[in-house]
């Protein structure tokens, strides 16, 4: 995700005193020199990051304050609106209701066109109930084609493809195979090049006038360059496009280009892709994506992600356990499961307001830790995850999970540590509740 820091350059220059509570050109000067460094650094459009300045620059000058509004908070929801603009507003869907919903999908080699195919199929087929077919275009690529299969399997949606024969003929021959398979969505995964060249705008031309898309969607790489600019605008003047996903839009990525787009070519950006799993991918949100680029967090998202992978009745008896003190290994197995399912920890912590001064070193090596963990627990025995008593009493049972997770026995130490001393304090915590005293005000330490 893009981490411009915003907040925190809002926070440590807009601590002087203002005149008549009015914010002034004066006192917003340092703060925007520094929001365009680094909206820059993020790799956004210079000619994008002009236009946010510009506008955050012209809301913000004559701004008063009132009397109960700190005056950084104020700005960033300045900020805010004047960045949701540049994302695109409003949330952009697609039209359900057509049957069939004809989606014609382009980009370059190596965006996650083909692995986006089986994902937006994926969403479909689970949140809007429907029965998508698969069809693959990309007859150059080596393996395209079986990559597409296997992309479908695992999506659990239809497929359909005719060999090495020419584009447009297999996207209309799918046209009547969707009609007597009863497919409600046609979801076209068409050749890439590593550049943009007539032969391959001239066949996607030839595609579109065949199969007359509803839907024209770009895929564009989360960690594009500003060459995608380019590359974008020479798709959209050809094809005239509808939409962006983009992909790979975790916290390594900048992202700052792709987050462009929408403000320069006019095509907003439907769904965003983040990890490998085929249920990493979900609607885009301006007003949620400026919220975690601000450092406000998302917990819209985060409770709609927790809903959608732990079971409420799993978690409300792991939750009564933990508080009763009787926390063993395998719940604390199962929860590194759940969290798994939910994506990686930075991807998790972008959704936490806050979270954002959280280091991505101090992130690294949480994430490095958990898989130390996941690896002593494998190679322990059930029993031993359920009484990990057991584990302590006997040096043999020791031994032999330490050799099975190649891991030293300093690691093991630590896990069972660690352990220990969160299963009672969450005992302590429960006892307070249990006499109407919250922890969290009763000086609780953790």
């Amino acid at each position: 995700m893009l981490k411009s820091m915003i907040s925190s350059i809002v926070a440590k220059k807009m601590q002087k005193k203002l005149i008549n509570a009015t914010i002034s050109e004066e006192n917003i000067k340092d703060v925007l020199k520094e929001i365009r460094i680094s909206l820059l650094d993020a790799d956004v459009n210079i000619s994008v990051v002009k236009t946010l300045v510009k506008n955050i620059k012209e809301s913000a000058i004559g701004y008063t304050v009132s009397p109960d509004e700190k005056v950084d908070d104020a700005l960033l929801l300045i900020i805010k609106d004047e960045l949701v603009k540049i994302l695109g507003k409003d949330v952009s869907k697609m039209d359900y209701k057509k049957n069939p919903l004809k989606i014609m999908m382009v980009g370059l080699q190596g965006s996650g066109k083909t692995t986006t195919c089986g994902k937006l199929a994926y969403f479909l087929k689970n949140k809007e109930k429907k029965k998508p077919l698969l069809v693959a275009l990309d007859v150059y690529r080596p393996a395209a084609i079986q990559q597409l299969k296997t992309v479908s399997e695992n999506a659990k949606s239809d497929f359909f493809e005719k060999g090495n024969i020419q584009p447009s003929k297999t996207a209309k021959e799918s046209l009547d195979f969707a009609s007597k398979n009863k497919n409600d969505v046609i979801i076209l995964d068409t050749a890439g090049r590593l550049q943009t060249n007539k032969e391959l705008m001239d066949e996607l031309v030839e595609i579109k006038k065949t199969f007359k898309p509803d839907e024209i969607i770009f895929v564009v790489d989360g960690m594009a360059g500003q060459d995608i600019i380019n590359v974008a605008t020479e798709f959209d003047k050809v094809l005239k496009l509808t939409g962006i996903i983009v992909t790979k839009l975790d916290s390594d990525a900048r992202a700052g280009a792709a987050l462009s787009l929408t403000a320069l070519i006019n095509a907003p950006i439907k769904f965003t892709g983040i990890g490998e799993k085929v249920n990493e991918f979900d609607i885009f949100y301006p007003d949620r994506t400026a919220d975690r680029i601000l450092g406000f967090g998302d917990m819209i998202t985060l409770a709609e992600k927790a809903a959608e992978t732990i079971d409420e009745a799993s978690a409300k008896k792991s939750i009564q356990k933990m508080l009763s003190g009787k926390m063993d290994l395998e719940d604390l197995m199962k929860q590194m499961e759940q969290l798994k399912s939910m994506g990686s920890m930075s991807s998790v912590l972008s959704m936490v307001p806050g979270a954002n001064k959280i280091s991505e070193d101090k992130i690294s090596l949480a994430e490095e830790q958990l898989v130390v963990w996941k690896t002593l627990l494998s190679s322990m025995t059930i029993e031993e995850r359920r009484n990990p008593s057991l584990i302590r009493r006997n040096p043999n049972r020791r031994i032999r999970i330490i050799k099975g997770s190649g891991r030293k026995p300093d690691d093991l130490n630590k896990l069972l540590s660690k352990w220990e001393k969160s299963s009672k304090q969450m005992g302590e915590m429960g006892k307070m509740m249990k006499k109407g005293n919250n922890p969290l005000t009763s000086g609780f330490k953790f």
